[in-house]
């Protein structure tokens, strides 16, 4: 049964990434992925990918990411540690003023709304819920809303803001799109003409190979320690590693499609009937946090690009409380500077989960 559960999960994610592609909505291969898995799971309750399957998926997206850096991108990372800080402090107060306001519209307690609307994982909201005596079942749920909402719905509106900018400001996307028929450089540049599938594999294996003998071996270090996101930052940094101490990292740009879709189908599967039905209880509280978080992410992505200078499109991704390795992937197909939007939601995870607990129960004892 699990057998076939596999193979009817993927078919739908593999159906949802094709027509979502096809109808070029922003980060298609995802959303149709994770929208067509969730409807499967929802109307037939089987929707099955193993567990064991998540860290090889967040090992192949870290490894893509880490693909995209060069030497020079590395020296840049240093230009990243004052938007992190302005946008780790803007979060906190977003996540007070945000919880504060649910808990005097709804009935939900103060500690359960401020955990429901800290921009941290999942699990580890509802955790650090549970550890404060909280309501960690709607904790859940709302922290589930907010994730599936900037998942599913962000990046198009997000890819519309971006279009926009860009069409206004005549800016050009930091990570240039392949043409069809041309290959690129890691500059982003054309190269050559399109190359047959026989020389393709014959001269991209080799480093294909290379760079993924690293990304595993860094991606199951980090997967064992407690970091956030610890397969895929791991990948990442061993992928860039690789790429300063040996030879230039590669990862074939069509992979990209089949990791999004494989990512999607692991979000998708975890949605299920009950967790509609659970929704009624919470509907309220859960429409006011996603219209704030997508208005906030906004003007975070805004202000961050005019204080700091870094490109509006990377501080926009930057900027949304999503998922590390969901929204790295997202943003690298948007043209957005992934390795950076990937530390930088790397270190907001982070203060999340080690800096926001003892502020909202400090928040929530003096309120």
């Amino acid at each position: 049964m699990d057998i076939l559960s596999i193979i009817l999960t993927l078919l739908s994610a593999s159906l949802g990434a094709f027509i979502f592609i096809k109808l070029k909505i922003p980060a298609g291969a995802f959303i149709g992925s994770m929208l067509f898995v969730a409807v499967f799971n929802v109307l037939a309750g089987i929707a099955f990918i193993p567990t064991e399957a998540s860290p090889f998926i967040r090992i192949f997206a870290g490894a893509l990411i880490g693909s995209r850096m060069k030497k020079s991108d590395v020296i840049e990372l240093k230009t990243i540690v004052f938007p992190a800080v302005l946008l780790v402090f803007g979060m906190l107060i977003l996540n007070l003023s945000l919880g504060y306001a649910i808990h005097r519209l709804t009935n939900l307690e103060l500690i359960t709304a401020l955990l429901g609307s800290a921009p941290g994982g999942i699990q580890d909201m509802a955790l650090i819920a549970d550890d404060l005596n909280a309501e960690a079942a709607q904790v859940a749920l709302l922290q589930t809303v907010r994730v599936l909402a900037i998942l599913g719905i962000h990046p198009v509106i997000l890819g519309v803001i971006v279009r926009k900018y860009r069409h206004i400001t005549h800016t050009p996307s930091v990570r240039p799109v392949k043409s069809a028929g041309a290959s690129l450089t890691g500059e982003g540049q054309p190269l050559q003409p399109k190359r047959s599938l026989k020389e393709s594999i014959r001269k991209d294996f080799p480093p294909f190979a290379r760079t993924m003998v690293f990304a595993f071996a860094g991606g199951f270090l980090l997967h064992m320690s407690p970091l956030p996101a610890g397969a895929m930052v791991g990948a990442m940094l061993a992928t860039v590693l690789s790429t300063l101490l040996v030879k230039p990292a590669l990862v074939p740009p069509k992979i990209r499609n089949i990791v999004m879709t494989c990512a999607g189908a692991l979000i998708g599967r975890g949605i299920s009937a009950d967790d509609l039905l659970r929704l009624k209880a919470i509907i309220v509280p859960a429409i006011i946090l996603v219209l704030v978080l997508l208005v906030a992410n906004f003007i975070f992505g805004l202000l961050i690009h005019k204080i700091t200078k870094l490109d509006f499109t990377t501080a926009l991704y930057s900027s949304a409380a999503g998922g590390l390795t969901d929204m790295a992937l997202i943003a690298d197909e948007m043209g957005a500077d992934s390795p950076k939007v990937a530390v930088i939601q790397l270190l907001r995870l982070i203060c999340v989960v080690t800096l926001f607990p003892t502020v909202i129960k400090l928040f929530s004892t003096l309120v």
